[in-house]
């Protein structure tokens, strides 16, 4: 954050009176639950209203004019990597890595929400948050809220340039104790992560807890999973619920508006990283299967083409493999650039095939000239041959190997 931004915020906040700290969301004494601070003036006359928000890596700034009835504010803050400012809305990684592998990237945000009141039992909000980080496109989400005093419904739309990256929807019920929390994200290739939560109190020194999550993506299979969790809370005063949920001392109004703006922060930068090749990446656990992918897929061209393809096997900030587009050769070669052209992270190994048959060439293995590349470059290599051979050189040994089979 720049020094400037941190030092008008609190001389604003300064200014102000501070009406109440609202309890930190998520599991009583979690490190790394967010601590919501409401610097404001009364609730029922005209006057700024600000809000600020803390965790580990993230920090949020609200404030604008507010009364009764209606009120407009903007927002700013910084976070390294993803957000866990909004309960509802906090992403782990294992999420993110559904959508994207760059979620560790710092971004800066900022935007803009108007927020109006029928009274004390309804509270609406709308706005738009701005998503910045170095080297790719910006985030732009759109999101509208309407809280009650049981019931909360979120929506949000996430845009990256001119193309519209996810949807997400969430809400909550809360009635005598018994909580119900939903959420759900769809990017627009299909990837998709949800999460339902319930928890109810049996009597006054015992709590029941059920939640079910589960995230799908063909981009990354390797990282689908569902998860069944049950959970039960005795002690000997009156127990603590088990998970946190949106809101605070100060009920309804600014508050669940800056919640609701973190949650759109929270929901962009999951749903896209801003780089439209790294939300495209095809991604795997082991660079063998990344390389294995993209010479299944390209071998039977380069035979039927009696052509060369090649490209590059690169690791991704998240530890996974990809392989770039395959590039268009010629009979007895293909020049794919340098390992420094990779989209993402770094080159790990070459990539190529042999074209058709020829008796010409040795078109089965690898040449000397494929191997003198690899190591020039300090890179394993791979190739698909014409016979559908899968082979491997690692360029730190210099052996050789056949790990299976791919089409031909």
């Amino acid at each position: 954050m720049k020094t400037s931004d941190t030092a008008a915020v609190f001389l604003l906040l300064l200014g102000l009176s501070v009406s109440g700290i609202i309890p930190v969301l998520g599991q009583s004494g979690a490190n790394s639950d967010p601590l919501w601070i409401n610097f404001s003036s009364e609730q029922d006359r005209l006057g700024f209203q600000s809000v600020a928000a803390f965790s580990q890596g993230s920090q949020f700034f609200l404030s604008g004019l507010a009364g009764p009835d209606a009120g407009i504010s903007g927002f700013f803050g910084n976070t390294d990597g993803l957000s866990d400012l909004s309960n509802a809305f906090s992403f782990n990684a294992r999420d993110a890595r559904l959508f994207h592998s760059d979620y560790s990237r710092s971004a800066h945000y900022s935007g803009a929400t108007f927020q109006f009141s029928q009274g004390q039992s309804a509270h609406f909000a709308v706005g738009v948050a701005q998503i910045e980080a170095g080297d790719v496109e910006d985030r732009i989400n759109w999101f509208a809220g309407a809280q009650t005093t049981h019931s909360n419904v979120q929506i949000f739309r996430v845009e990256v340039g001119e193309n519209v990256a996810a949807h997400a929807v969430g809400g909550g019920f809360a009635l005598s104790g018994v909580d119900l929390n939903a959420r759900y994200i769809h990017a627009d290739d299909g990837t998709e992560s949800g999460l339902i939560k319930w928890q109810m109190p049996i009597n006054r020194k015992h709590r029941v807890a059920l939640e079910f999550q589960s995230g799908s993506s063909e981009r990354f299979r390797e990282g689908n999973y569902q998860r069944w969790l049950f959970s039960y809370n005795g002690s000997f005063g009156r127990p603590d619920k088990m998970w946190g949920t949106e809101g605070g001392s100060s009920g309804l109004g600014t508050m669940s508006t800056a919640i609701l703006a973190a949650s759109a922060v929270g929901v962009a930068l999951v749903a896209s990283s801003g780089s439209d090749k790294a939300d495209t990446q095809i991604r795997f656990t082991k660079q063998h299967d990344a390389a294995e992918d993209v010479l299944n897929k390209i071998n039977p061209t380069s035979v039927a083409q009696n052509l060369e393809y090649g490209g590059w096997v690169y690791q991704n900030a998240d530890a996974t493999f990809s392989a770039t587009e395959p590039i268009k050769g010629t009979v007895d070669s293909v020049n794919i650039g340098s390992p420094d052209d990779v989209p993402n992270g770094y080159a790990m190994a070459s990539y190529h095939t042999h074209a058709a048959y020829d008796p010409r060439y040795d078109s089965e293995n690898f040449s000397q000239v494929d191997i003198a590349v690899d190591n020039a470059w300090r890179v394993d290599g791979y190739l698909g041959t014409p016979m559908g051979y899968f082979k491997y050189h690692n360029y730190l040994t210099g052996v050789i190997t056949t790990l299976g089979r791919v089409a031909n």
